[in-house]
């Protein structure tokens, strides 16, 4: 589903998500369209944000995006109290938006979507990690190489100690207000402690410093502490998209933890980390 790649950019603090849904795994192709539901919670969020929407196949003809969205469902978060908020849809995100202060997303506690699509009910349940990362360095260095940028990034991320984590990774280097550029993490950018517990987690991603640029360039990283089906889900779609046209390899299914006919998506709790520098 092409437009579950985009939280990449919305961990890095770039809110696009497109409406399209493509779901090419055999299985799901044999079902009905699909509705699609993704939303992700975290504490530092200033606003709750549901996506809704409709599947196509890859193999069908392109339509305009507003055909796939979901504009008259009912979207309902809550939390172990019993306390909700309805989302209402809106037409600039093509999200289901309410102020965050509606309902405070607290580190450890459980939430519960419930979505409503012509009649028929659609659930799902998170849990927002614990513990957020605490410490993150960084250094730049000249990189000269035909396939990158001319610099560098390398991140080292003291990951949360005695858990399984599943980390996100993302970056922005502003060097003019018309020059925001997103590094490249490839892979990297996906990072998990199994296996190497209580270990320093590490990143390199690439970046173009340009002729013109400011000598007040900012840096800003964004590290998210995620839930193991949003890194899976994330991290499945990157490789798929990453493999499209390859004619050696096979699409991995998403991992899908909506219930409901037709239901697909995800919905899941992540901690962001955030700095800020000027170099």
């Amino acid at each position: 589903m092409r437009y579950l790649k985009n939280i990449l950019l919305i961990i890095v603090g770039i809110c696009i998500i497109s409406c399209e849904a493509n779901v090419d795994a055999s299985n799901l192709l044999k079902k009905d369209q699909l509705v699609v539901i993704n939303g992700y919670l975290s504490p530092q969020d200033t606003t709750l944000k549901v996506q809704v929407s409709k599947s196509k196949s890859r193999t069908t003809p392109k339509i305009n995006n507003n055909e796939l969205v979901v504009k008259n469902a009912t979207v309902i978060l809550s939390n172990e109290e019993k306390n909700e908020v309805s989302l209402v849809y809106t037409d600039t995100s093509f999200n289901y938006e309410a102020p965050a202060s509606d309902l405070p997303i607290i580190p450890g506690k459980k939430y519960f979507l419930k979505v409503i699509v012509d009649g028929k009910e659609y659930k799902a349940s998170c849990i927002i990690p614990l513990k957020k990362v605490e410490k993150i360095d960084y250094k730049i260095e000249i990189k000269q190489s035909e396939f990158s940028g001319n610099r560098l990034l390398r991140l080292t991320i003291e990951d949360i100690k005695d858990q399984n984590d599943f980390y996100i990774v993302g970056a922005t280097v502003t060097q003019s207000l018309e020059n925001v550029e997103v590094i490249d993490f490839d892979i990297e950018q996906f990072a998990t402690d199994i296996s190497r517990e209580n270990t320093i987690i590490t990143a390199d991603g690439y970046f173009t410093i340009s002729n013109g640029a400011s000598s007040n360039s900012k840096l800003k990283i964004k590290v998210a502490n995620t839930e193991k089906i949003l890194y899976d889900a994330l991290r499945t779609t990157y490789l798929n998209d990453s493999n499209e046209g390859n004619p050696f390899s096979e699409s991995v299914i998403v991992p899908n933890n909506i219930d409901g006919e037709n239901g697909f998506g995800t919905f899941a709790g992540y901690q962001l980390t955030e700095k800020e520098v000027v170099f």
